[in-house]
């Protein structure tokens, strides 16, 4: 339970910057808006991409460093429930984190070709619309894995311990597919839970 809380407390610092990050852009956006509005357009998406891949970066470290170690841990003590979980984890939380940093990058990349093309024509502009709809499809995809996996994980850990925060949590990373703000609070939730599962297996040995 330490390494998913510990993995829970990085997940939400990887949010918590990551909406900093975006806010400070957005203020930044609308400061400069009235004296430049092209070069406030490009602190605002400068702004949001730096924080998207911070976040990505800390959300890879948290991955590696405890989320897989958790649920290898999970497996090992009930192999049936969470050998499935596991999986999803092992592959959706390091396609998220990396999309966060790639995605960007690839914005970045297909904007630049296109204002690179002098007047462009509909045949670049339809390839750049393309090619941000791939990225967009992709990171989403590789969130929702994510989600789905620590949904179901977290589920299963409901059904062991018995403690509903958990089933609470799962309920909320199922949703934060769709909606992101409910992720920062599912962590929350896992790492309350965690605590709780810990304090009735001491409690039962000291009974």
């Amino acid at each position: 339970m330490n390494q998913l809380k510990t993995a829970a407390i990085i997940m939400i610092i990887a949010a918590i910057l990551t909406g900093v990050g975006a806010l400070a852009s957005v203020t930044t956006f609308f400061a400069g808006l009235t004296t430049s509005p092209a070069l406030a357009m490009a602190r605002i998406s400068a702004g949001i991409a730096v924080a998207d891949m911070l976040g990505g970066v800390i959300v890879l470290v948290a991955t590696f460093l405890c989320l897989i170690k958790a649920f290898d841990k999970l497996k090992e003590f009930n192999p049936g429930k969470f050998s499935t979980p596991a999986t999803i984890v092992k592959i959706g939380f390091p396609a998220y984190g990396a999309m966060a940093i790639i995605a960007p990058i690839a914005v970045y990349a297909t904007v630049t070709q296109l204002l690179s093309s002098g007047a462009p024509s509909f045949v670049t502009a339809q390839q750049v619309v393309g090619t941000l709809q791939t990225v967009n499809a992709l990171a989403f995809i590789a969130k929702a894995v994510a989600m789905l996996g620590i949904g179901i994980g977290t589920y299963y850990i409901y059904e062991v311990t018995d403690e509903g925060l958990f089933l609470a949590a799962a309920i909320l990373f199922l949703i934060a597919v769709f909606v992101s703000l409910l992720a920062p609070v599912a962590w929350i939730l896992v790492i309350a839970g965690a605590g709780n599962a810990v304090n009735k297996v001491r409690a039962s040995y000291a009974a």
